[in-house]
C-alpha cells in the first residue's frame, strides 16, 4: 500500500510517487512551447516503472518511491521554463490561462479514476471503512490528500486503518499546490524588480555622476539587475529554505514531513533552477554525466531502503541524479538510442494515467477477485496498463485537442469546478448520513441507559444471570459499525500531545482529590470511565497522553528510532511537569500489550541510572531478562510519583480483538453473538505493565478482563454497546459503562489487606 510515514495506513504506510501531466505527461514540447526532450520523457518512464514496481511488493526496487522525486524535479523544470518564456515574451503571466492548462491536462483523467475507484470501493470495501474512503475521495478531488495523510500520520488512532484507493493522490496534491503558488512567486519577483528597475533608471538621470558606487546598498545593486537574476536568487532562497526545513522536520517529525509541501518544494526548486539558469554540462561531459545520472537514479531506486528517514538528505540522491540527466541533455549516441526505444516512449506517454490507475487497481482488484498466489502482481500491472491506455486515448488526449485549447480559461476553470462539485456530492451525501447516524447512536445510548440501566454496556457482563450478554435483542447496538471510529472522548483531540510538549488537561472537580492519567492511547481510552468516577468521587483528574508513547523508560524492538526519540522527550517533559505539580494521590496508567515487540533495553532516566550504577542490563535475549528490563523501565517512570505519596494503578490492557470485528457484525446483523474472539487468543500477549504494577511497592494492578470476556470468549457487543471502535481501542460509550467496574477495582486495590 501507499507508504505513509511511519507505517500507517498503516499497516502499510506507503510511499507513492507523483506523475502529473507535467511531471509525467505526454506530447511534444510538453505542451509548454518547448521542444520535445527525449531525456525528460525517459525520466518519466523510469520514474513510473520504479513507483509501480515498488507498489507491486516484489522486493525490488526497494526504494522505488524515489520516482516521486524525479517527477517533482521534472515538473519544476518544465513549468518554470514555460513561465520564464512567457515572462520574457510578455512581461506577465496569464494566470487564468496557466491554471486552465493545468486543469485541462490533469483533472479529467483524475476525476474519472476517482469516480470509478470510489464506486468499486463502496462495493468491495467493508462498511466500517466507508467514512475514511469518503474523506480521502473528497481530499483527492480537492487536491489536499497530502494534508489529510499528514494529519492521519500523526493520529495514532488511525494506525489500524486500511488502505484506500486514493492515497497516491498525496503527491498530486503537492504538485497542484506548487502550480498554484509558483507562478505567483515568479510573477511577483518579476514585476516588483522590473518596476523598481524602471524607477531607478529614471532617477539615475537626475543624479550627479559623482555618486560613489560603493555606497550603493546590496539591495540597490540587486534591484538594478535583470529581473531573471533576481527571480533566480529568490527561487534559490526558497529552495534552500525548503531543503533546510526538510532536513529538520524529517528528523524531528518524519511522518507528516513526508507529505508536507514545504518539505518537498526544494525538489521542484532544483528543477526550476535548471530552467532559470539554463545550466548545461559541457559537450564532452554530457554523455558521461547523463550515464552517471541514469545509473544513480536506477541504483537509488533499487537499493535505497524503505526504512530511511525521508525526504530529508536521502532525497538529495534522486533529485541530484534527475537534475544531472536534465543538465546533460544527452540525446545522441547510445544514450539517445536507449531513451528513444518504443517501450520507453510508450511508458513516458502513459506515465500520468498509469500512475493514476496502478494504486486503486492494486488496492481494489485483490478485494474483488481471488487471484492465484504469484499472479497478483502480473494482474495488477496488466489491468493498470490497459486502463491507463484507454484513459489516455479516451480522456487525456481529447482534453489536449486544438478544440479544447481554444476554450476560454474561465470556461475551462468553471467546468472543472462544476465537475469537482458533482463528484463531491457523493461523499457529501455520505457525511450527511453519518451525521444522522451519530445522532441516532446518541439517542439510542440515552434510551438504553434510561430504560435498561442494569443491562446497559458493561453492566450486562457483570450480571451473569439477569441480562442478555449482547443486550436487548429487539434493539440495535450503539454506536453503529459505520460511526464507531468517531465514538471517542473529545479529550483525545483536546489533550493529546501533538509534539514533545505534554498537554495537561483537567476534568472532574477542581480542587478535589488530585488524580492523573498518564500514557498512550490505550491509557486514554479509559478516560471516559475515569471522568465519570471523577464526577462521582470529587476527583480533579489530570490527563497526560500521547499516541504511541507509553509512560516508561523502556526501549522496544518494534519502535523506530525517531518515534523512540520523540517518546523519550515526551516522557522527560512529563517527568518535569509532574515534578512541578502538587503531588497526586492516584496515578492511573496503561499501555498496549498486544502485538508488541520485546524490551531491548532501558531509555531515559532508567538508562542513566543503570550506567551510573554500573549495573549490567539484563539480557534481552531471554524472557527473564526482558521481564526485568520492562519492570525496571516502568518503575523508573513511576518511582518519583510513588516517592511523593502517589499510588500508581496499572490497568491491564484490554483484550486484543484484531481486525474484522465490525465486518463480522455487518455480515451477521441478526447473529451478533457469533462475532466474538476466544479469550485465549485475545489475552495471549504478556502485559508487562500490569505484571510490574502487581509486583511494585506503591503500585497496584487493576484487572478488568471480566468486563470484556466471559466463558472463554470476548464478544464484540456487550449490553447493546459495541465494545471496540477499531482493532484495539474502546468506544467511549462502552468505556463510560465501565465506570462502576473500574470503581470497584480501585476500591479493592486500595483496601487494606485482610488481617
Amino acid at each position: 500500500m501507499s507508504r505513509r510515514r511511519p507505517r500507517p495506513a498503516p499497516s502499510a504506510a506507503g510511499r507513492t510517487g507523483s506523475a502529473s501531466a507535467d511531471g509525467a505527461g505526454a506530447g511534444a514540447g510538453d505542451g509548454d512551447g518547448a521542444g520535445f526532450r527525449a531525456d525528460v520523457h525517459a525520466i518519466r518512464a523510469l520514474a513510473i516503472v520504479l513507483v509501480v514496481a515498488y507498489h507491486l511488493h516484489l522486493g525490488l526496487p526497494a526504494g522505488g518511491f524515489v520516482g516521486v522525486d524525479a517527477f517533482f524535479v521534472v515538473s519544476g523544470f518544465l513549468i518554470t521554463g514555460h513561465l520564464v518564456r512567457e515572462l520574457r515574451r510578455d512581461g506577465r503571466v496569464d494566470l487564468l490561462a496557466f491554471w486552465a492548462r493545468r486543469a485541462r491536462r490533469l483533472v479529467p483523467s483524475a476525476l474519472v479514476v476517482i469516480v470509478v475507484a470510489g464506486a468499486v470501493g463502496v462495493a468491495v470495501i467493508h462498511r466500517e471503512d466507508w467514512p475514511r474512503l469518503g474523506s480521502e475521495l473528497a481530499a483527492s478531488v480537492l487536491y489536499v490528500e497530502n494534508w489529510f495523510l499528514a494529519g492521519a500520520s500523526v493520529d495514532y488512532l488511525a494506525a489500524g486503518a486500511s488502505a484506500t484507493p486514493f492515497q497516491h493522490f498525496w503527491s498530486l496534491g503537492v504538485e497542484e499546490q506548487f502550480y498554484l503558488v509558483w507562478p505567483l512567486l515568479l510573477l511577483l519577483a518579476w514585476r516588483v524588480v522590473a518596476r523598481r528597475r524602471g524607477r531607478a533608471e529614471a532617477s539615475e538621470r537626475l543624479r550627479t555622476s559623482a555618486r560613489i558606487g560603493s555606497a550603493a546598498s546590496l539591495l540597490n545593486r540587486v534591484r538594478d539587475r535583470d529581473p531573471l537574476t533576481v527571480a533566480t536568487l529568490l527561487v534559490a532562497l526558497v529552495t534552500a529554505a525548503s531543503f533546510a526545513a526538510s532536513l529538520v522536520l524529517t528528523a524531528t517529525n518524519p511522518e507528516p514531513a513526508y507529505f508536507w509541501p514545504h518539505t518537498r518544494a526544494w525538489e521542484f526548486g532544483a528543477g526550476a533552477l535548471l530552467a532559470l539558469t539554463g545550466a548545461r554540462l559541457r559537450a564532452r561531459l554530457a554523455v558521461p554525466g547523463a550515464v552517471l545520472g541514469w545509473i544513480a537514479l536506477v541504483v537509488t531506486g533499487l537499493l535505497l531502503p524503505a526504512s530511511v528517514a525521508y525526504p530529508g538528505v536521502a532525497a538529495a540522491l534522486p533529485v541530484a541524479a534527475t537534475a544531472l540527466v536534465i543538465a546533460a541533455r544527452a540525446e545522441s549516441g547510445v544514450v539517445g538510442r536507449v531513451i528513444r526505444l518504443p517501450p520507453v516512449r510508450v511508458l513516458g506517454t502513459l506515465s500520468y494515467t498509469l500512475y493514476l490507475w496502478h494504486w486503486p487497481v492494486g488496492v481494489l482488484l485483490p478485494k474483488a477477485v481471488s487471484l492465484l498466489p504469484g499472479f497478483e502482481a502480473v494482474a495488477v500491472a496488466g489491468v493498470s496498463l490497459g486502463l491507463a491506455a484507454l484513459t489516455h486515448v479516451l480522456v487525456e488526449k481529447p482534453g489536449l485537442s486544438p478544440r479544447m485549447r481554444r476554450l476560454r480559461p474561465r470556461v475551462v476553470l468553471g467546468a472543472t469546478a462544476a465537475a469537482m462539485v458533482m463528484v463531491l456530492a457523493g461523499p457529501g451525501a455520505g457525511w450527511a448520513a453519518i451525521t444522522n447516524q451519530r445522532a441516532d447512536d446518541a439517542r439510542l445510548a440515552a434510551q438504553l441507559a434510561e430504560q435498561h440501566p442494569d443491562c446497559f454496556g458493561a453492566a450486562a457482563i457483570a450480571d451473569a444471570t439477569g441480562c442478555e450478554l449482547n443486550g436487548e435483542p429487539a434493539l440495535a447496538f450503539t454506536p453503529s459499525t459505520t460511526t464507531a471510529e468517531y465514538d471517542i472522548s473529545p479529550t483525545w483531540d483536546e489533550c493529546q500531545a501533538r509534539d514533545d510538549a505534554p498537554v495537561s488537561c483537567v476534568v472532574g472537580q477542581r480542587g478535589g482529590i488530585r488524580v492523573a492519567l498518564i500514557g498512550d492511547s490505550h491509557a486514554h481510552h479509559w478516560e471516559s470511565a475515569l471522568s465519570r468516577l471523577a464526577e462521582q468521587r470529587g476527583w480533579e483528574l489530570h490527563l497526560f497522553v500521547k499516541g504511541g508513547c507509553e509512560f516508561s523508560d523502556i526501549a522496544w524492538s518494534d519502535v523506530d528510532v525517531s518515534t523512540a526519540a520523540r517518546c523519550a522527550r515526551w516522557n522527560e517533559r512529563v517527568d518535569a511537569a509532574l515534578a512541578d505539580e502538587d503531588p497526586y494521590e492516584l496515578v492511573f496508567t496503561s499501555a498496549r500489550a498486544d502485538l508488541r515487540g520485546q524490551p531491548t533495553g532501558l531509555a531515559g532516566r532508567a538508562a542513566s541510572a543503570a550506567e551510573a550504577s554500573s549495573d549490567a542490563t539484563p539480557d534481552p535475549s531471554a524472557e527473564a531478562g526482558r521481564a526485568a528490563i520492562a519492570a525496571a523501565g516502568y518503575r523508573a517512570a513511576w518511582q518519583p510519583l510513588i516517592d511523593r505519596g502517589a499510588t500508581v494503578l496499572g490497568i491491564r490492557d484490554t483484550p486484543a480483538v484484531g481486525t474484522g470485528n465490525r465486518a463480522c457484525l455487518d455480515a451477521n446483523p441478526d447473529e451478533i453473538g457469533t462475532c466474538e474472539i476466544s479469550a485465549e487468543r485475545a489475552l495471549a500477549s504478556a502485559d508487562r505493565l500490569a505484571a510490574t504494577a502487581a509486583s511494585t511497592p506503591g503500585a497496584r494492578e487493576l484487572d478488568l478482563t471480566s468486563s470484556f470476556c466471559r466463558d472463554d470468549s470476548c464478544p464484540a457487543v456487550i449490553g447493546n454497546v459495541l465494545v471496540f471502535r477499531d482493532s484495539q481501542h474502546l468506544t467511549a460509550t462502552y468505556s463510560r459503562t465501565l465506570a462502576p467496574a473500574l470503581g470497584r477495582a480501585v476500591d479493592a486495590a486500595l483496601a487494606p489487606p485482610a488481617s
